[in-house]
């Protein structure tokens, strides 16, 4: 207690009156200290709280504590100024700076030994600054270096997709390299052609399929071979000279050149060789590509043939057609004549003459139709084994003695739908050829078949190529020799007209077989080998649904007619007789020489007009356009059709626009009455 009244004692006199006082100097101490004071104890506080936080990374950290301590202790002594200046505790005061002495002191005699090791640490530090630097230049140079080898690896990264991009390119390029290879070979493998590689010595190194079954070989018997060692018998030397224009080959010059097949048979090939190079146009081998034309040039020459039957056909039609109307003015004339002549005339005899030889002719034009392929002119339901058993005497007394006939009929075969007289000379021309082929000094045979027959579409190509047959169900008639045969030469040419083997002969037998058939919507395909025989195959349409009754014709006693009947036709003659007949027969008659001059005189003389006689085939006009302009002005007008060709032309043209009746030149008197008769009166039909 004692202690503190000794240290607070304030038994002197404060500062304030030594300065007298003066509030400047007052002022000016009071501020200086406690400015320096507060800022001591600021100085300590900010040593205390570095030392602190540093948690003894600082070294020297006590000499830190030391300082402050000094430092606070300073600041002490001038607060203790402050207080003096009105509290005279000098004691405390004298206290203070004692303590500020000691901590001075104390200070002072730690610092020197400090220096060396601070002195250290400053070395220390330049050198750690030294290295600082040094490691920022090795961070810089580092940083260039990891900049280099980013854009190192970024260019690597570039190439890399770029070579990626290569590589896709490149396996999506040989992958359609494989995919073109692929087809190739798929094509080569399923083409129908031939394909056949060569070396530079013509030996054979690849070979497809499609060879395989053209020539008959395995590929597994060809590769190595020659190719010049194929059966090649085109006997002109062709195959050997394209082997050795291999070398300057272009690949567009074909060649047509036979070979005989493994199995012996013979095909037509269109070759095309063309050189193989490398990739500096070194010539490696060749490409050879067969194509079978076998069928294809058989149906050409079928073609052929058929086209010039054809013209033959219709100069032979339109002559039949011009040699009827003549008939019609004999034939017609004759029976005119001869139906007003009486019984007893002597000349009766003569004007029967007439007819017949028009008769005779009239069935030369009928094989002339029959050429022509317009011979059908009575259509009706037939069994052709019936037939030809009902004709086989005739057949018989008609063929050599030497020559035997057999007949092998089915009797259950549909029937067709035929003219029977033409079907009759059909199989009398080929049973009369085939006995012929015959001869008169070797025994032989003629066989005859029927049967039915179902052909497809590939029966037809192979057999039948160029006509013009529907798949469907046939007839077939077959008639076979054992006699001479025939070469592919002849075969050509059976057909022709007037075209025959043997010394007399019109010619016209087979060439109108064949029209006959082509008449009736069939086909005919002849084989033959020569010194084994011939074999005439006809297919003919079979007929649907069951066979018609027989129709039975009313007898007519009486053919007198009246009314108007009005002839158009182009050839006077016919215009003559007609005229004649059917004036003998009552009725009156108006005419005209064309279809134009037809219309015009009808027109005139429509209301009393009772029926037409109109020809099918006129100059000017045709007759299917003069009947349609004659319905036009009389829909209900009576029109008979006439034509030197057949009733199924006019019956598939007229019937349906309303003609009355049809008529079939040459014909007589007494059948145009008839005709006009019942044309007139539907009833007595």
């Amino acid at each position: 207690m004692n202690f503190f009244q000794w240290l607070f004692d304030t038994n002197f006199m404060a500062h304030v009156y030594c300065y007298r006082q003066d509030p400047g100097l007052v002022g000016l101490h009071f501020w200086s200290d406690l400015s320096i004071g507060a800022a001591y104890v600021a100085i300590s506080l900010t040593l205390a709280y570095l030392v602190r936080s540093a948690k003894r990374e600082i070294p020297f950290s006590w000499m830190f504590l030391a300082f402050g301590t000094f430092i606070i202790a300073c600041g002490g002594t001038h607060l203790m100024e402050v207080l003096t200046l009105r509290t005279p505790v000098y004691w405390l005061s004298g206290l203070v700076k004692a303590l500020t002495a000691a901590a001075s002191v104390t200070t002072a005699l730690a610092l020197p030994p400090l220096v060396p090791k601070t002195l250290g640490m400053v070395k220390a530090a330049a050198i750690s600054e030294q290295r600082r630097v040094e490691i920022e230049e090795a961070n810089a140079a580092l940083e260039r270096e990891i900049e280099e080898r980013k854009r190192a690896e970024a260019e690597i990264r570039r190439l890399n997709l770029d070579l990626e991009s290569r590589v896709q390119q490149r396996t999506a390029e040989l992958a359609r390299a494989n995919q073109s290879l692929a087809e190739l070979a798929a094509i080569v493998e399923h083409s129908a052609d031939g394909i056949i590689g060569m070396d530079l010595e013509n030996r054979i190194t690849s070979w497809n399929p499609a060879a395989e079954k053209m020539f008959g070989y395995r590929a597994a018997d060809m590769i190595g071979k020659n190719i010049g060692e194929l059966a090649w018998t085109d006997g002109t030397g062709k195959a050997s000279a394209v082997w050795r224009r291999l070398p300057e080959s272009t690949g567009d010059e074909p060649a047509e050149i036979e070979c005989t097949r493994r199995d012996g048979g013979t095909i037509l090939l269109l070759l095309t060789v063309s050189p193989v190079r490398n990739q500096a146009g070194a010539l490696t081998g060749a490409s050879v590509i067969a194509r079978d034309i076998t069928e294809r040039k058989r149906s050409e020459q079928q073609l052929q043939q058929m086209q010039k039957l054809e013209s033959l056909g219709l100069v032979a039609g339109g002559v039949a057609h011009d040699f009827n109307n003549l008939l019609v003015g004999i034939l017609g004339n004759a029976s005119l004549v001869l139906d007003s002549m009486p019984t007893a005339n002597p000349n009766r005899v003569l004007l029967h003459h007439v007819i017949d030889a028009s008769e005779r002719a009239s069935a030369l034009t009928r094989q002339l139709l029959a050429y022509a392929g317009k011979g059908r002119f009575v259509i009706e339901r037939i069994n052709l084994s019936q037939l030809v058993s009902e004709i086989s005497t005739l057949l018989e007394t008609s063929i050599f003695r030497n020559v035997q006939l057999r007949l092998e009929l089915k009797s259950d075969i549909p029937q067709i739908e035929a003219d029977a007289g033409q079907i009759q000379q059909l199989i009398m021309n080929l049973v009369i050829n085939a006995a012929e082929a015959i001869g008169e000094q070797d025994n032989g045979t003629v066989l005859v078949t029927t049967e039915q027959q179902t052909v497809d579409e590939a029966y037809i190509a192979q057999n039948f190529a160029g006509d013009t047959l529907r798949p469907g169900s046939y007839v077939a008639l077959e008639v076979h020799d054992t006699g001479c045969g025939m070469d592919d030469a002849t075969l050509s040419k059976i057909f022709d007209p007037f075209f025959t083997t043997k010394f007399t002969g019109r010619g016209l037998g087979l060439a109108a077989a064949l029209g006959i058939v082509r008449g009736h919507r069939g086909a005919m395909r002849v084989y033959s080998i020569p010194g084994k025989g011939t074999t005439f195959k006809v297919l003919l349409p079979a007929a649907e649904g069951t066979a018609a009754a027989p129709v039975t014709e009313t007898p007519q006693s009486d053919l007198a007619g009246t009314g108007t009947i009005l002839i158009i036709d182009d050839e006077p003659a016919v215009r003559q007789m007609a005229t004649s007949a059917l004036e003998a027969y009552g009725y009156s008659v108006l005419t005209a020489s064309d279809g134009q001059a037809g219309i015009e005189v009808f027109r005139n003389n429509a209301d009393r007009v009772a029926a037409i006689l109109l020809d099918m085939t006129m100059p000017v006009m045709s007759g299917q356009e003069t009947f349609r302009k004659i319905k036009s002005i009389r829909p209900q007008a009576r029109i008979i059709v006439s034509s030197g060709y057949n009733e199924v032309e006019a019956v598939r043209r007229f019937t349906a626009k309303g003609m009355a009746d049809f008529i079939q030149k040459p014909y007589t008197a007494r059948k145009l009455a008839r005709t006009v008769k019942l044309a007139l009166n539907p009833d007595l039909s």
